[in-house]
């Protein structure tokens, strides 16, 4: 796998090339577009520690697409801890969805990073507080199905997206949308208190993603 970067027009592309053809899902499922030459995102020039990024991803790009397509250990845990620790004394306002929220629960999953929920207001803050381990820059969507997304790398992959869209929750709510951000609950993990969506928010989710060896688990675990 080749990892480097251009520049064009006032932006800079984060280019995946010479890869194994075992990637090539992973970089779809991330959202990477094709331009013939490999896989490319791009990012403004300006964006906020971008030359800290850049090194953050060349170093680690690949173990994190190893992560995400469990050809390596994600030790999702040390990143979840280490966020929790990390936001513990700041006012970044954040929740747990996907996978890791039914984890803490104690419904036995496999995660392939850790996705955090947070608001606009506190974009800038966890962009400080984690400007060593970003490894894609927090940037505004323009109109996706959140406000902002950005990557962390810390251990393991850790999404950060802001201000869930109503579409979301069309055709019924869902984990990471706007009803879940209302109706948080809160879990006691190691020693720190998380909110994480309704189980059947999740339930949901992994419905209409056609996960049903997800949905058993959840539902088991209620049922119990």
């Amino acid at each position: 796998m080749r990892v480097s970067f251009e520049e064009t027009d006032g932006k800079v592309i984060f280019r995946i090339s010479e890869f194994h053809p075992k990637y090539e899902e992973i970089l779809q499922m991330c959202y990477y577009d094709n331009d013939g030459k490999g896989y490319i995102k791009t990012y403004p020039k300006d964006a906020k520690y971008l030359d800290k990024i850049k090194k953050r991803y060349f170093d680690n790009a690949k173990l994190m697409f190893d992560q995400l397509g469990y050809f390596a250990p994600v030790p999702w845990e040390e990143a979840l801890k280490e966020f929790c620790q990390r936001t513990q004394v700041t006012k970044i306002n954040w929740w747990l969805t996907g996978s890791c929220a039914a984890c803490i629960r104690g419904i036995k999953m496999s995660p392939h990073d850790v996705d955090i929920m947070t608001d606009s207001r506190s974009i800038e803050e966890i962009t400080d507080v984690f400007s060593d381990y970003l490894i894609e820059p927090i940037v505004d969507t323009n109109g996706w199905l959140t406000r902002d997304f950005g990557v962390i790398f810390l251990h393991a992959r850790i999404d950060i997206a802001s201000d869930p869209q109503d579409i979301l929750d069309i055709p019924e709510p869902v984990d990471c949308g706007p009803y879940a951000k209302e109706n948080l609950e809160t879990i006691e993990w190691n020693g720190y208190e998380i909110k994480v969506p309704p189980l059947e928010l999740q339930i949901n989710v992994n419905k209409r993603r056609e996960r049903m060896d997800r949905v058993k688990l959840i539902e088991d675990f209620m049922n119990k």
